[in-house]
């Protein structure tokens, strides 16, 4: 609705007297048009009416924060709150919740197509028979970026070892449950999504019979998958071994430093540049789910990468190179593609592979 329909006089009655009648707010405005108004407004629960949005990117906020309500059980009318109270106006949020919920629902009813189950399994099966693990969205932190998994469970049950093994595919189907009173139950109702794992640890409890699981959620896949991540892919460059971490942090730190000395003036003054990053810790998280997202090849040569030293070694490649170590300008690359690249702009160096490549055809 354009703000010449839904008056801004309307609205302030309403935030005065919420139970005003229909005649008492009409002025000189249609009937239908101030009942639309009024109805509006009451939707959001009589919160104090926004005709604008406080935050940067309204709508994309909006759609985060209504994506995150979905995935928490929460329904589309608590959704719009949790958007309307951290900024963004009435009118966005209704628009934005209905495409959300929406894909939701679809996404839901694509998923029990695809994937077979029956109750009581932690596992459920895809049509190209990849076994995998079903985890209960109660046990998510949705709250972590990426989202983080934890579960108790006993190892001594036949179903924790399966699930256990279909873990190993690299990829966890999160579980809605059914509701009650309010409460999200273990009891599955639907299915969230599909989505990339990585840090899979199991670590022994006191008792001797109890381990404890966690996970992070690093991606959200579209694509049922019908084969595991590759063990060469996983060991090498989707792990989440000591070796693969500490690289990581070496890479940050690295460029952290190189930051502090950007354009400092020795026998040339080196190109300035910024670290776009909180801590060295910070954007090692951040290659670690970029390296999920490349599937562990080379961003420009498509190239498996490795995290032995030598021509194939993963390493961090400035997008822009007159840019700085920011989240959105930096792709991961094998060092001698790096090397080659240099200062090349990234979209030129793309065309030079591609004739190279047609041409040893």
């Amino acid at each position: 609705m354009s703000d010449t329909t839904i008056t801004a006089r309307i609205f302030e009655a309403l935030n005065a007297n919420p139970n005003a009648a229909i005649e008492d707010l009409r002025g000189g405005d249609k009937k239908s048009t101030v009942t639309a108004a009024r109805y509006f407004w009451h939707q959001t629960r009589h919160k104090t009416y926004k005709s604008s949005s406080s935050v940067q990117n309204p709508v994309e906020t909006a759609r985060k924060i209504l994506t995150k309500a979905a995935k928490q059980g929460l329904d589309e009318s608590e959704g719009r709150d949790l958007a309307i109270d951290a900024g963004i106006a009435h009118g966005t949020a209704f628009s934005v919740a209905a495409h959300v919920y929406r894909d939701f629902r679809l996404r839901q009813r694509d998923l029990r197509a695809q994937l077979k189950g029956r109750p009581g399994r932690w596992t459920v099966d895809t049509a190209g028979d990849l076994e995998l693990p079903v985890c209960h969205n109660i046990r998510v932190d949705w709250t972590q970026d990426p989202p983080r998994y934890h579960d108790p469970l006993k190892k001594s049950s036949k179903k924790y070892q399966r699930w256990l093994s279909a873990l190993q595919t690299g990829y966890a189907v999160i579980q809605k449950g059914e509701m009650e009173s309010g409460i999200e139950t273990r009891t599955r109702d639907g299915y969230l999504g599909i989505y990339r794992i990585d840090r899979l640890e199991v670590k022994n409890l006191a008792d001797g019979e109890t381990v404890d699981v966690t996970f992070r959620l690093t991606e959200e896949i579209h694509d049922v998958p019908d084969h595991a991540i590759k063990t060469g892919e996983t060991s090498r460059t989707h792990g989440t071994t000591s070796e693969l971490r500490n690289m990581l942090l070496r890479i940050a730190r690295g460029a952290e430093q190189t930051t502090k000395q950007s354009g400092k003036e020795t026998t040339a003054i080196s190109k300035w540049k910024e670290f776009g990053f909180d801590s060295a810790d910070a954007m090692a998280d951040h290659l670690e789910v970029l390296l999920q997202k490349q599937q562990g090849l080379c961003a420009l040569s498509g190239v498996q990468m490795t995290i032995e030293a030598g021509d194939w070694c993963l390493s961090p490649d400035r997008i822009n190179s007159d840019g700085h170590y920011t989240s959105d300008n930096i792709q991961l690359v094998a060092r001698c593609v790096n090397m080659m690249k240099g200062a090349t702009p990234n979209e030129r160096f793309r065309a030079q592979l591609e004739t190279i490549k047609t041409a040893g055809r």
